[in-house]
C-alpha cells in the first residue's frame, strides 16, 4: 500500500501532466475570462484558512475543469461535523501538508518538564482530501460578499502599483518590458503603447514579481541567461506570482491578455517534464511574491485582504443555520 509520500508525489505528477496537456492545447492561464474570479481564492469556511501555493493551484485547476462557482473547500469530516454530507459519487482533491518541526517534552537541569519544538532532519508529508461546497448535500449556496468599497479603476490600480513598487519604474518609448537586477529597476513601454490598461497592469505585475526576487527582498536566483533552465524557472515564478497577485487584488484579466504569454508557457513545459516538483516549488515562491506585493499595496492604501471578522461571523452563522452563505 502506498504511503503518504508516494501518494502526494503521484498527485503532483498527475497535476503537472494535466497542466502540460492544457498548456499544449492553449487552455491554461490564457482562458482566465472563463474563470469565476471569486472561486479562484480557495478558502476553508469552517477554519477560515486560505489555501496557498501548490494546493491553491490544484484547487484553481479543479475550478477550471469542473466550472465551480464556489471558493469554499473543506474535508468530509469538517462538513460532517456541521451536519452536512458529501454527495454520493463525488471525488475530492488531495492537498498536501509538509511538517518541518516536531514537538517533544524535555526535562531541564532542574527536573522541570516543558515542550520544545525542534526541526526534523527530513520533512514529513501528510495529505488531506477536500471537497468543494457544490459537492456537499444541502450546503448553503455561495454568494460573494457585498463589496462595500468602491471598485478601483484599472488605471488607478496601475498608478497605485507603481507607487508601491520596491524599485523605480520607468516608462520609456521603446518596445521591451523588463526588470534589471543590476540596476534594480523596472522598464516598461509607454502606457499608450499597450493595447489597453489591463495589459499594462498585467505586464507591470509580472515585472514587479521579478523585482521581488532581489537581494534584501525574497532573494531568488536572478542570474539565468535567456533560454536557460534557471531563466525559465524564474519566468514561471513571475507568471504564477502575477496571476495570484492579480486575482487577490480583484484584477480581471481577459483571455486575450494571457495569450500574449502562451509561447512562454509552452517553453516551460520541458522544465516541468524534467522535474514535476518544480511546479510546486514555483507555486511556493509565487505565493511569497503575491503576499509581498499585496501586502505592500494594502498597507499603502489601508485595504483588507483577509476575511473580515464580520464576514467570518456571518459565514459561521449561515453554515449553522443552513442559509445562503458568503
Amino acid at each position: 500500500m502506498a504511503g503518504a509520500y508516494e501518494i502526494v508525489m503521484q498527485q503532483r505528477k498527475d497535476l503537472v501532466d494535466r497542466i502540460i496537456g492544457m498548456m499544449q492545447q492553449g487552455e491554461f492561464f490564457n482562458n482566465a475570462s472563463e474563470w469565476n474570479h471569486a472561486a479562484l481564492s480557495p478558502q476553508n469556511p469552517l477554519s477560515n484558512v486560505r489555501y496557498k501555493g501548490g494546493n491553491r493551484l490544484k484547487l484553481m485547476t479543479a475550478v477550471l475543469i469542473n466550472h465551480y462557482q464556489d471558493p469554499r473547500w473543506a474535508t468530509a469530516k469538517q462538513y460532517m461535523e456541521k451536519g452536512y454530507h458529501i454527495r454520493k459519487g463525488e471525488h475530492g482533491i488531495i492537498c498536501e501538508k509538509w511538517i518541518f518541526k516536531k514537538e517533544k517534552v524535555v526535562t531541564d537541569e532542574n527536573g522541570n518538564k516543558h515542550k520544545e519544538e525542534t526541526l526534523l532532519d527530513h520533512p514529513q508529508v501528510a495529505f488531506f482530501r477536500v471537497f468543494n461546497g457544490e459537492q456537499v448535500e444541502g450546503f448553503p449556496a455561495f454568494e460573494p460578499a457585498e463589496n462595500t468599497r468602491e471598485k478601483t479603476d484599472i488605471s488607478i490600480m496601475g498608478d497605485r502599483l507603481m507607487e508601491t513598487s520596491e524599485c523605480p519604474v520607468e516608462l520609456l518609448a521603446q518596445e521591451k518590458a523588463f526588470y534589471s537586477p543590476a540596476q534594480d529597476k523596472i522598464v516598461l513601454p509607454l502606457r499608450s503603447q499597450f493595447k489597453d490598461e489591463v495589459s499594462f497592469v498585467k505586464t507591470l505585475l509580472h515585472e514587479m514579481s521579478h523585482s521581488s526576487g532581489a537581494p534584501g527582498r525574497l532573494n531568488r536566483d536572478m542570474g539565468g541567461m535567456f533560454g536557460s533552465d534557471s531563466y525559465a524557472k524564474e519566468e514561471l515564478r513571475a507568471e504564477i506570482g502575477s496571476l495570484f497577485t492579480g486575482f487577490d487584488l480583484g484584477l480581471k484579466l481577459n483571455a486575450e491578455h494571457y495569450e500574449d504569454h502562451s509561447d512562454y508557457l509552452k517553453s516551460w513545459i520541458s522544465v516541468l517534464k524534467d522535474d514535476y516538483n518544480e511546479l510546486f516549488r514555483a507555486c511556493a515562491d509565487a505565493e511569497k511574491i503575491s503576499e509581498r506585493l499585496v501586502a505592500n499595496y494594502c498597507r499603502k492604501y489601508e485595504l483588507k485582504r483577509e476575511i473580515s471578522s464580520t464576514e467570518k461571523k456571518k459565514m459561521e452563522e449561515c453554515v449553522f443555520k443552513k442559509e445562503k452563505c458568503l
